[in-house]
């Protein structure tokens, strides 16, 4: 597959394409596949995750910004050719968490409910961009996120009606940060196109662990 399509002056990377259109399976996924709650419902949350995926892109925008500012500063226009680095994706992890921590304490979102459903997209979302990889040759050493992927989504199957969502979420999100560093410590891996180093996998492990430790306080 071509690194990226070019069409007059615009510059069209193919993983950008390959990522809006697992995105779109993902979303697909969760409301036809998973989501058990009615079409208000259902809409209500594709539109908090929705809101989530606008608010990660803007602070990846603003990630890279910062990153090369003297770049932007020189001009402005040449920041669109600059990719987004893991740098600008753990930035905008980090805005996104504060975004989605400003919406819960305001009481617009609902924290299990919006994290279960981001979590489904995620991983079917992943599934399917890494399947195309695959399939085009591209990243050979993905086989092993692939079947972390097919495994933790088995589990999000088999147990949406036996436990509650709050469980599976921890879950996942220990299963996930502890594969990932698994596959690590043998390969470099990635998040759809950014690296991310093995400590990153580290904190979001740590992380769980919290949100299981105080699930209790969270649900009141």
């Amino acid at each position: 597959m071509p690194s990226a399509w070019v069409i007059g002056s615009l510059v069209i990377q193919s993983s950008l394409v390959i990522l809006v259109i697992s995105l779109i399976v993902g979303f697909l996924f969760f409301t036809f596949i998973i989501s058990s709650h009615s079409k208000v419902e259902t809409k209500k949350r594709i539109d908090e995750i929705s809101s989530l995926f606008t608010a990660f892109v803007i602070s990846l925008w603003i990630g890279k910004i910062v990153i090369n500012f003297s770049v932007f500063l020189a001009d402005p226009r040449a920041i669109v050719a600059y990719p987004s680095d893991s740098k600008a994706f753990y930035f905008a992890v980090l805005a996104t968490i504060l975004y989605a921590k400003y919406r819960i304490i305001t009481s617009t979102f609902h924290m299990w409910s919006v994290l279960f459903s981001f979590i489904v997209i995620f991983l079917s979302s992943s599934l399917i961009y890494e399947f195309i990889q695959i399939l085009w040759g591209d990243k050979v050493q993905t086989w092993g996120y692939l079947g972390l992927l097919v495994m933790l989504l088995t589990i999000v199957i088999l147990l949406q009606e036996k436990i509650k969502t709050d469980r599976i979420a921890c879950i996942i999100l220990v299963g996930w940060s502890i594969g990932k560093w698994a596959l690590s410590v043998f390969s470099t891996t990635f998040v759809f196109h950014f690296y991310l180093h093995s400590s990153f996998y580290i904190i979001m492990f740590i992380c769980s662990i919290g949100l299981i430790m105080n699930r209790k306080r969270l649900n009141r």
